[in-house]
Protein backbone atom coordinates (compact mmCIF):
# COMPACT_ATOMS: atom_id res chain seq x y z
CA UNK A 1 0.00 0.00 0.00
CA UNK A 2 1.30 3.63 -0.59
CA UNK A 3 2.02 6.30 1.78
CA UNK A 4 -0.71 8.49 1.20
CA UNK A 5 0.29 12.44 2.01
CA UNK A 6 -1.11 15.41 1.01
CA UNK A 7 1.85 17.72 0.38
CA UNK A 8 4.80 14.91 -0.31
CA UNK A 9 7.13 17.57 -0.95
CA UNK A 10 6.55 19.47 2.27
CA UNK A 11 7.49 16.28 4.42
CA UNK A 12 9.81 14.71 1.92
CA UNK A 13 12.75 15.13 4.03
CA UNK A 14 11.49 12.60 6.99
CA UNK A 15 9.53 10.75 3.77
CA UNK A 16 12.03 9.69 1.35
CA UNK A 17 10.09 6.63 0.74
CA UNK A 18 9.04 5.83 -3.43
CA UNK A 19 5.09 4.13 -2.02
CA UNK A 20 3.94 7.74 -1.70
CA UNK A 21 0.86 9.18 -3.39
CA UNK A 22 0.21 12.78 -3.45
CA UNK A 23 -3.17 13.44 -2.43
CA UNK A 24 -2.77 17.73 -3.49
CA UNK A 25 -1.25 16.98 -6.96
CA UNK A 26 -3.68 14.03 -7.68
CA UNK A 27 -6.74 16.38 -6.99
CA UNK A 28 -5.13 19.23 -8.97
CA UNK A 29 -5.02 16.93 -11.99
CA UNK A 30 -8.69 15.09 -11.79
CA UNK A 31 -10.25 18.39 -11.68
CA UNK A 32 -8.28 19.29 -14.48
CA UNK A 33 -6.56 22.31 -13.21
CA UNK A 34 -8.80 23.62 -11.16
CA UNK A 35 -7.59 25.41 -7.88
CA UNK A 36 -7.27 22.83 -4.78
CA UNK A 37 -8.95 23.96 -2.16
CA UNK A 38 -8.16 23.17 1.27
CA UNK A 39 -7.16 19.53 2.71
CA UNK A 40 -9.83 19.21 4.58
CA UNK A 41 -12.62 20.69 1.96
CA UNK A 42 -11.25 17.52 -0.49
CA UNK A 43 -11.71 14.93 2.27
CA UNK A 44 -15.23 16.59 2.57
CA UNK A 45 -15.86 16.22 -1.23
CA UNK A 46 -14.99 12.32 -0.96
CA UNK A 47 -16.34 11.60 1.85
CA UNK A 48 -13.73 10.11 3.62
CA UNK A 49 -11.56 10.59 6.75
CA UNK A 50 -8.40 10.00 5.79
CA UNK A 51 -5.56 10.27 3.34
CA UNK A 52 -5.05 6.99 3.03
CA UNK A 53 -8.82 6.74 2.14
CA UNK A 54 -8.61 9.68 0.25
CA UNK A 55 -5.88 8.07 -2.18
CA UNK A 56 -7.94 4.93 -2.82
CA UNK A 57 -11.06 7.17 -4.26
CA UNK A 58 -8.33 9.44 -6.56
CA UNK A 59 -7.01 6.11 -7.35
CA UNK A 60 -10.28 4.80 -8.58
CA UNK A 61 -10.82 8.18 -10.48
CA UNK A 62 -7.65 8.15 -11.89
CA UNK A 63 -8.48 4.63 -13.60
CA UNK A 64 -11.23 5.82 -15.34
CA UNK A 65 -8.48 8.40 -17.33
CA UNK A 66 -5.70 6.28 -17.81
CA UNK A 67 -3.49 8.45 -19.49
CA UNK A 68 -3.84 11.15 -16.39
CA UNK A 69 -3.21 8.50 -14.01
CA UNK A 70 0.26 7.30 -16.17
CA UNK A 71 1.14 11.56 -16.42
CA UNK A 72 0.50 11.65 -12.75
CA UNK A 73 2.37 8.17 -11.80
CA UNK A 74 5.14 9.12 -14.16
CA UNK A 75 5.56 12.82 -14.48
CA UNK A 76 4.31 14.71 -11.50
CA UNK A 77 4.60 12.37 -8.64
CA UNK A 78 8.67 11.72 -9.62
CA UNK A 79 9.08 15.61 -10.38
CA UNK A 80 8.71 16.10 -6.26
CA UNK A 81 11.91 14.72 -5.04
CA UNK A 82 13.65 16.41 -8.18
CA UNK A 83 11.81 19.58 -7.00
CA UNK A 84 12.93 19.70 -3.48
CA UNK A 85 16.68 18.47 -3.96
CA UNK A 86 16.45 22.34 -6.22
CA UNK A 87 14.57 23.84 -3.22
CA UNK A 88 17.39 22.48 -0.83
CA UNK A 89 20.38 23.38 -3.40
CA UNK A 90 18.77 27.03 -3.75
CA UNK A 91 21.49 29.61 -5.23
CA UNK A 92 24.01 32.36 -3.99
CA UNK A 93 23.07 35.73 -3.48
CA UNK A 94 24.96 38.81 -3.00
CA UNK A 95 23.21 40.59 -0.20
CA UNK A 96 25.90 43.71 -0.22
CA UNK A 97 25.80 43.37 -3.75
CA UNK A 98 22.02 43.68 -3.97
CA UNK A 99 21.86 46.19 -1.39
CA UNK A 100 24.06 48.89 -3.72
CA UNK A 101 22.40 47.86 -6.87
CA UNK A 102 19.03 48.70 -4.51
CA UNK A 103 20.68 52.19 -3.42
CA UNK A 104 21.13 53.09 -7.55
CA UNK A 105 17.73 51.80 -7.98
CA UNK A 106 16.44 54.69 -5.02
CA UNK A 107 18.63 57.13 -6.93
CA UNK A 108 17.44 57.12 -10.39
CA UNK A 109 13.62 56.36 -8.67
CA UNK A 110 14.06 60.18 -7.15
CA UNK A 111 15.71 61.78 -9.93
CA UNK A 112 12.75 60.40 -12.24
CA UNK A 113 10.54 61.65 -9.79
CA UNK A 114 12.16 64.97 -9.52
CA UNK A 115 12.07 65.20 -13.48
CA UNK A 116 8.22 63.95 -14.09
CA UNK A 117 7.00 66.53 -11.46
CA UNK A 118 8.90 69.53 -13.15
CA UNK A 119 7.14 68.28 -16.33
CA UNK A 120 3.91 67.92 -14.95
CA UNK A 121 4.79 71.97 -13.50
CA UNK A 122 2.71 71.22 -9.85
CA UNK A 123 2.58 68.44 -7.29
CA UNK A 124 1.34 65.42 -8.45
CA UNK A 125 1.20 62.26 -6.70
CA UNK A 126 2.70 59.64 -9.03
CA UNK A 127 1.31 56.23 -7.51
CA UNK A 128 -2.15 57.83 -7.45
CA UNK A 129 -3.95 56.34 -10.41
CA UNK A 130 -6.95 59.04 -10.46
CA UNK A 131 -3.66 62.07 -10.10
CA UNK A 132 -1.74 60.80 -13.18
CA UNK A 133 -5.17 59.39 -15.14
CA UNK A 134 -6.89 63.13 -14.63
CA UNK A 135 -3.15 64.79 -15.54
CA UNK A 136 -2.30 62.47 -18.86
CA UNK A 137 -6.22 63.46 -19.90
CA UNK A 138 -6.82 66.40 -19.52
CA UNK A 139 -3.77 68.20 -19.31
CA UNK A 140 -1.31 66.72 -21.77
CA UNK A 141 -4.76 65.42 -24.04
CA UNK A 142 -3.84 61.36 -23.96
CA UNK A 143 -6.97 60.01 -25.35
CA UNK A 144 -7.01 57.02 -22.63
CA UNK A 145 -10.27 54.85 -22.37
CA UNK A 146 -11.88 55.10 -18.56
CA UNK A 147 -12.73 52.24 -16.29
CA UNK A 148 -16.13 50.79 -14.88
CA UNK A 149 -15.92 53.19 -12.44
CA UNK A 150 -15.39 56.51 -14.61
CA UNK A 151 -12.24 56.82 -14.09
CA UNK A 152 -9.10 57.19 -16.41
CA UNK A 153 -7.19 53.73 -17.06
CA UNK A 154 -3.49 54.17 -16.50
CA UNK A 155 -2.41 50.38 -16.66
CA UNK A 156 0.88 49.82 -18.84
CA UNK A 157 -1.71 48.17 -21.47
CA UNK A 158 -2.92 51.27 -21.42
CA UNK A 159 -0.51 54.12 -21.67
CA UNK A 160 2.30 52.10 -23.09
CA UNK A 161 0.20 52.20 -26.47
CA UNK A 162 1.11 56.10 -26.02
CA UNK A 163 4.53 56.30 -24.85
CA UNK A 164 6.32 57.00 -27.80
CA UNK A 165 3.76 59.95 -28.81
CA UNK A 166 4.10 61.41 -25.04
CA UNK A 167 7.73 61.44 -23.59
CA UNK A 168 5.76 62.04 -19.91
CA UNK A 169 4.81 58.45 -20.17
CA UNK A 170 7.78 57.12 -21.01
CA UNK A 171 9.09 58.35 -18.06
CA UNK A 172 6.46 57.02 -16.19
CA UNK A 173 6.86 54.09 -17.41
CA UNK A 174 10.40 53.84 -16.37
CA UNK A 175 9.70 54.71 -12.65
CA UNK A 176 6.84 52.27 -12.00
CA UNK A 177 9.51 49.59 -13.08
CA UNK A 178 12.21 50.79 -10.89
CA UNK A 179 9.28 51.41 -8.20
CA UNK A 180 8.66 47.55 -8.81
CA UNK A 181 12.08 46.15 -8.25
CA UNK A 182 12.78 48.00 -6.10
CA UNK A 183 10.07 46.57 -3.24
CA UNK A 184 9.48 43.42 -5.11
CA UNK A 185 13.18 42.44 -5.42
CA UNK A 186 15.28 43.81 -3.51
CA UNK A 187 14.36 43.89 0.52
CA UNK A 188 12.09 40.73 -0.21
CA UNK A 189 15.35 38.88 -1.85
CA UNK A 190 17.35 40.08 0.95
CA UNK A 191 15.05 38.97 4.02
CA UNK A 192 15.20 35.66 2.36
CA UNK A 193 19.05 34.84 2.27
CA UNK A 194 19.64 32.00 4.89
CA UNK A 195 23.13 32.23 7.37
CA UNK A 196 25.16 31.04 4.27
CA UNK A 197 24.02 33.19 1.82
CA UNK A 198 21.81 30.82 -0.32
CA UNK A 199 18.37 31.86 -1.38
CA UNK A 200 16.08 28.77 -1.64
CA UNK A 201 12.87 29.52 -3.73
CA UNK A 202 9.51 26.98 -3.50
CA UNK A 203 8.39 25.41 -6.31
CA UNK A 204 4.45 25.00 -6.81
CA UNK A 205 2.82 21.57 -9.36
CA UNK A 206 -0.92 23.30 -8.87
CA UNK A 207 -0.79 26.94 -9.21
CA UNK A 208 -1.09 26.92 -13.10
CA UNK A 209 -3.94 24.72 -15.40
CA UNK A 210 -1.25 24.53 -17.97
CA UNK A 211 1.07 22.69 -15.71
CA UNK A 212 3.96 25.09 -15.44
CA UNK A 213 5.82 25.26 -12.33
CA UNK A 214 5.10 28.08 -9.84
CA UNK A 215 8.40 29.50 -7.89
CA UNK A 216 7.49 31.29 -4.60
CA UNK A 217 8.83 32.73 -1.48
CA UNK A 218 10.41 34.38 -3.26
CA UNK A 219 9.88 34.17 -7.03
CA UNK A 220 12.78 33.74 -9.09
CA UNK A 221 10.70 33.18 -12.10
CA UNK A 222 9.80 36.86 -13.15
CA UNK A 223 12.91 38.40 -12.53
CA UNK A 224 12.55 41.05 -15.72
CA UNK A 225 15.61 41.50 -18.05
CA UNK A 226 14.25 44.69 -19.80
CA UNK A 227 16.57 47.22 -17.92
CA UNK A 228 20.01 47.72 -16.73
CA UNK A 229 18.96 47.10 -13.03
CA UNK A 230 16.84 43.98 -14.06
CA UNK A 231 20.32 42.70 -14.95
CA UNK A 232 22.01 44.22 -12.05
CA UNK A 233 20.16 42.16 -9.95
CA UNK A 234 20.18 38.74 -11.49
CA UNK A 235 23.99 39.56 -11.20
CA UNK A 236 23.90 40.00 -8.01
CA UNK A 237 22.90 35.60 -7.73
CA UNK A 238 26.46 33.99 -7.94
CA UNK A 239 27.91 30.45 -8.32
CA UNK A 240 30.09 29.91 -5.21
CA UNK A 241 33.72 29.40 -5.33
CA UNK A 242 35.56 27.55 -7.35
CA UNK A 243 32.19 26.82 -9.55
CA UNK A 244 30.08 28.26 -12.22
CA UNK A 245 26.64 28.49 -14.07
CA UNK A 246 25.59 26.82 -16.15
CA UNK A 247 22.15 27.89 -18.33
CA UNK A 248 20.27 25.45 -20.59
CA UNK A 249 17.16 27.29 -22.88
CA UNK A 250 14.91 25.01 -24.85
CA UNK A 251 15.33 27.62 -28.39
CA UNK A 252 11.32 28.42 -29.49
CA UNK A 253 10.11 25.57 -28.17
CA UNK A 254 6.23 26.47 -28.29
CA UNK A 255 6.88 27.99 -31.60
CA UNK A 256 8.23 24.28 -32.57
CA UNK A 257 5.51 22.36 -30.43
CA UNK A 258 2.92 24.65 -32.62
CA UNK A 259 4.76 23.25 -35.70
CA UNK A 260 4.28 19.87 -34.46
CA UNK A 261 1.09 19.88 -33.50
CA UNK A 262 -0.34 21.44 -36.29
CA UNK A 263 1.69 19.80 -39.04
CA UNK A 264 2.05 23.05 -40.91
CA UNK A 265 4.39 22.26 -43.22
CA UNK A 266 5.66 26.03 -43.74
CA UNK A 267 6.65 25.85 -40.34
CA UNK A 268 7.79 22.02 -39.96
CA UNK A 269 10.37 23.05 -43.19
CA UNK A 270 11.57 26.21 -41.79
CA UNK A 271 12.72 24.56 -38.35
CA UNK A 272 14.03 21.67 -40.49
CA UNK A 273 16.25 23.81 -42.98
CA UNK A 274 17.35 25.64 -39.07
CA UNK A 275 15.38 29.26 -40.59
CA UNK A 276 14.49 32.08 -38.52
CA UNK A 277 11.32 31.15 -37.69
CA UNK A 278 10.40 35.08 -37.29
CA UNK A 279 12.34 35.92 -40.42
CA UNK A 280 10.60 33.44 -42.09
CA UNK A 281 7.13 34.45 -41.11
CA UNK A 282 8.24 38.22 -41.82
CA UNK A 283 8.99 37.42 -45.64
CA UNK A 284 5.46 35.80 -46.25
CA UNK A 285 3.60 38.70 -44.59
CA UNK A 286 5.51 41.48 -46.28
CA UNK A 287 5.89 39.75 -49.32
CA UNK A 288 10.01 40.41 -49.32
CA UNK A 289 12.34 37.86 -50.00
CA UNK A 290 13.78 36.08 -46.43
CA UNK A 291 17.32 37.15 -47.04
CA UNK A 292 16.32 40.73 -47.00
CA UNK A 293 13.48 40.93 -44.21
CA UNK A 294 14.20 44.13 -41.89
CA UNK A 295 14.69 44.11 -38.05
CA UNK A 296 11.51 46.06 -37.53
CA UNK A 297 9.78 43.28 -39.78
CA UNK A 298 11.06 40.39 -38.05
CA UNK A 299 10.25 42.39 -34.65
CA UNK A 300 6.86 42.37 -36.25
CA UNK A 301 6.68 39.02 -36.98
CA UNK A 302 8.19 37.82 -34.05
CA UNK A 303 5.32 39.60 -32.35
CA UNK A 304 2.66 37.96 -34.18
CA UNK A 305 4.07 34.43 -34.30
CA UNK A 306 4.10 34.55 -30.21
CA UNK A 307 0.82 36.49 -30.23
CA UNK A 308 -1.07 33.76 -31.73
CA UNK A 309 0.49 31.17 -29.75
CA UNK A 310 -0.80 32.70 -26.49
CA UNK A 311 -4.17 33.51 -28.20
CA UNK A 312 -3.92 37.13 -28.60
CA UNK A 313 -7.09 39.01 -30.75
CA UNK A 314 -6.56 42.52 -32.71
CA UNK A 315 -7.00 44.49 -29.81
CA UNK A 316 -3.74 43.36 -27.92
CA UNK A 317 -1.65 42.80 -31.40
CA UNK A 318 -2.74 46.21 -31.75
CA UNK A 319 -1.87 47.39 -28.39
CA UNK A 320 2.02 45.23 -28.75
CA UNK A 321 2.53 46.75 -32.07
CA UNK A 322 0.76 50.55 -31.58
CA UNK A 323 -0.86 50.44 -34.58
CA UNK A 324 -4.64 50.48 -35.45
CA UNK A 325 -6.83 47.68 -34.60
CA UNK A 326 -8.08 47.13 -37.98
CA UNK A 327 -4.30 47.15 -39.29
CA UNK A 328 -3.47 44.07 -36.21
CA UNK A 329 -6.45 42.10 -37.81
CA UNK A 330 -5.04 41.98 -41.03
CA UNK A 331 -1.90 40.72 -40.04
CA UNK A 332 -3.28 37.77 -37.85
CA UNK A 333 -5.44 37.03 -41.21
CA UNK A 334 -2.30 36.98 -43.21
CA UNK A 335 -0.38 34.74 -40.51
CA UNK A 336 -3.27 32.40 -41.02
CA UNK A 337 -3.16 32.78 -45.07
CA UNK A 338 0.49 31.95 -44.65
CA UNK A 339 -0.17 29.33 -42.21
CA UNK A 340 -3.22 27.38 -43.28
CA UNK A 341 -2.83 24.37 -41.01
CA UNK A 342 -2.82 26.49 -37.77
CA UNK A 343 -6.47 27.92 -38.40
CA UNK A 344 -7.48 24.28 -39.25
CA UNK A 345 -5.77 22.90 -36.21
CA UNK A 346 -7.32 25.30 -33.60
CA UNK A 347 -10.55 25.14 -35.70
CA UNK A 348 -10.87 21.38 -34.98
CA UNK A 349 -9.16 21.69 -31.58
CA UNK A 350 -12.27 24.40 -30.34
CA UNK A 351 -14.74 22.04 -32.12
CA UNK A 352 -13.17 18.82 -29.61
CA UNK A 353 -13.35 21.31 -26.72
CA UNK A 354 -16.72 22.47 -26.71
CA UNK A 355 -17.67 18.58 -26.94
CA UNK A 356 -15.63 17.11 -24.74
CA UNK A 357 -15.55 19.64 -22.44
CA UNK A 358 -11.73 19.72 -21.31
CA UNK A 359 -8.61 20.19 -23.66
CA UNK A 360 -5.34 17.83 -22.96
CA UNK A 361 -1.55 18.50 -23.48
CA UNK A 362 0.58 15.95 -25.51
CA UNK A 363 1.47 14.17 -22.61
CA UNK A 364 -2.57 13.75 -21.24
CA UNK A 365 -2.57 16.72 -18.91
CA UNK A 366 -6.01 18.03 -19.11
CA UNK A 367 -7.88 21.62 -18.60
CA UNK A 368 -11.50 21.87 -18.22
CA UNK A 369 -13.23 24.00 -20.90
CA UNK A 370 -16.49 25.12 -18.93
CA UNK A 371 -16.12 27.58 -16.08
CA UNK A 372 -19.56 26.18 -14.67
CA UNK A 373 -22.17 23.28 -15.15
CA UNK A 374 -24.30 23.85 -18.16
CA UNK A 375 -22.66 26.15 -19.94
CA UNK A 376 -22.41 24.93 -23.48
CA UNK A 377 -20.53 28.43 -25.19
CA UNK A 378 -16.76 29.16 -25.21
CA UNK A 379 -16.09 32.97 -24.52
CA UNK A 380 -13.15 34.93 -25.82
CA UNK A 381 -10.95 35.07 -23.25
CA UNK A 382 -11.92 31.61 -22.48
CA UNK A 383 -10.66 30.86 -26.49
CA UNK A 384 -7.69 32.88 -25.32
CA UNK A 385 -6.50 30.38 -22.78
CA UNK A 386 -7.32 26.93 -24.44
CA UNK A 387 -5.40 28.29 -27.97
CA UNK A 388 -2.57 28.57 -25.26
CA UNK A 389 -2.96 25.25 -23.57
CA UNK A 390 -1.84 22.64 -25.83
CA UNK A 391 1.55 24.76 -26.63
CA UNK A 392 2.65 25.96 -23.09
CA UNK A 393 0.93 22.75 -21.50
CA UNK A 394 3.08 20.24 -23.07
CA UNK A 395 6.54 22.74 -23.06
CA UNK A 396 5.85 22.42 -19.49
CA UNK A 397 5.70 18.89 -20.03
CA UNK A 398 8.75 18.21 -21.31
CA UNK A 399 10.70 19.98 -19.37
CA UNK A 400 9.36 18.21 -16.70
CA UNK A 401 10.00 15.22 -18.39
CA UNK A 402 14.09 16.33 -19.24
CA UNK A 403 14.49 17.31 -15.39
CA UNK A 404 13.26 13.80 -14.37
CA UNK A 405 16.41 12.53 -16.76
CA UNK A 406 18.52 15.06 -15.78
CA UNK A 407 18.02 14.31 -12.17
CA UNK A 408 18.45 10.78 -12.79
CA UNK A 409 21.04 10.31 -15.54
CA UNK A 410 23.59 13.47 -14.26
CA UNK A 411 23.32 14.96 -11.13
CA UNK A 412 22.58 11.49 -8.84
CA UNK A 413 25.54 10.37 -10.04
CA UNK A 414 28.35 13.34 -10.01
CA UNK A 415 28.71 15.33 -7.06
CA UNK A 416 30.48 18.09 -9.16
CA UNK A 417 27.11 19.46 -10.70
CA UNK A 418 23.69 20.61 -9.22
CA UNK A 419 20.44 21.56 -10.96
CA UNK A 420 19.43 25.09 -9.40
CA UNK A 421 16.57 26.77 -11.15
CA UNK A 422 14.08 25.97 -13.71
CA UNK A 423 12.51 29.05 -15.14
CA UNK A 424 10.05 27.63 -17.52
CA UNK A 425 11.61 26.79 -20.63
CA UNK A 426 15.49 27.07 -18.77
CA UNK A 427 17.27 25.07 -16.27
CA UNK A 428 20.26 26.81 -14.70
CA UNK A 429 22.89 24.52 -12.77
CA UNK A 430 25.93 25.42 -10.53
CA UNK A 431 29.29 23.33 -11.90
CA UNK A 432 32.36 23.14 -11.02
CA UNK A 433 34.70 25.34 -12.52
CA UNK A 434 36.70 22.48 -14.86
CA UNK A 435 36.89 22.30 -18.67
CA UNK A 436 36.32 18.72 -18.49
CA UNK A 437 33.37 19.03 -15.95
CA UNK A 438 31.78 21.40 -17.84
CA UNK A 439 32.14 19.83 -21.12
CA UNK A 440 31.10 16.43 -20.32
CA UNK A 441 28.11 18.45 -18.31
CA UNK A 442 26.90 20.15 -21.22
CA UNK A 443 26.96 17.49 -23.33
CA UNK A 444 25.02 15.32 -21.23
CA UNK A 445 22.43 17.64 -20.25
CA UNK A 446 21.82 18.63 -23.85
CA UNK A 447 21.59 15.44 -25.26
CA UNK A 448 19.14 14.45 -22.55
CA UNK A 449 17.02 17.44 -23.25
CA UNK A 450 17.15 17.58 -27.44
CA UNK A 451 16.16 14.04 -27.32
CA UNK A 452 13.97 13.49 -24.09
CA UNK A 453 10.72 13.57 -26.27
CA UNK A 454 10.96 13.77 -30.36
CA UNK A 455 9.04 16.47 -32.51
CA UNK A 456 8.51 16.92 -36.06
CA UNK A 457 11.26 19.64 -36.15
CA UNK A 458 15.03 19.65 -34.61
CA UNK A 459 15.02 20.66 -30.74
CA UNK A 460 17.37 23.31 -29.64
CA UNK A 461 19.10 24.17 -27.04
CA UNK A 462 21.18 27.17 -26.17
CA UNK A 463 23.58 26.83 -24.08
CA UNK A 464 25.26 29.69 -21.31
CA UNK A 465 27.67 30.18 -18.69
CA UNK A 466 29.31 32.66 -16.34
CA UNK A 467 30.22 33.38 -12.19
CA UNK A 468 26.72 35.31 -12.40
CA UNK A 469 23.12 34.62 -13.34
CA UNK A 470 23.06 38.22 -15.07
CA UNK A 471 26.27 37.85 -16.75
CA UNK A 472 26.31 34.41 -18.73
CA UNK A 473 27.56 34.34 -22.43
CA UNK A 474 26.21 31.82 -24.41
CA UNK A 475 28.38 29.27 -25.72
Amino acid sequence: MKHAFWDWKKDFKDQKTSEVFDCMIAEFLLTYGRFVPAQEVVLHKYKVETLQELADKQTAEFEKVPRLHNYFTTLELPLVPVLWHMEQAGIFLDSQALTTVGEEISAEIEKLEKALKADAGAEINLNSAIQVGTYLAETLGVPLSKTKTGRYATNEGEISQHAESFPFIKKLLEYRELSKLRSTYIATLIEKVDEKGIVHTSYGQVTASTGRLSSNNPNLQNIPVSSGFAQKIKSCFKAKPGNVLLSFDYSQQELRILAHLTKEEALLKAFQQKKDIHSTTAAQLFGVPYDEVTKDQRSVAKTINFGVVYGMGSFGMSSQLHIPVEEAQKFINAFYATYPKIRSYYDQYLKEAKENGFVETMLGRRRYVFEYPGQKTIDNSMRRVLINYPIQGSAADLIKKAMLAVHAEVVEKRDDCKMLLQIHDDLVFEVKDDKKVIAEVIEQVQKIMTTVYPLDVPIEVDVKMGKTWGDMGKL
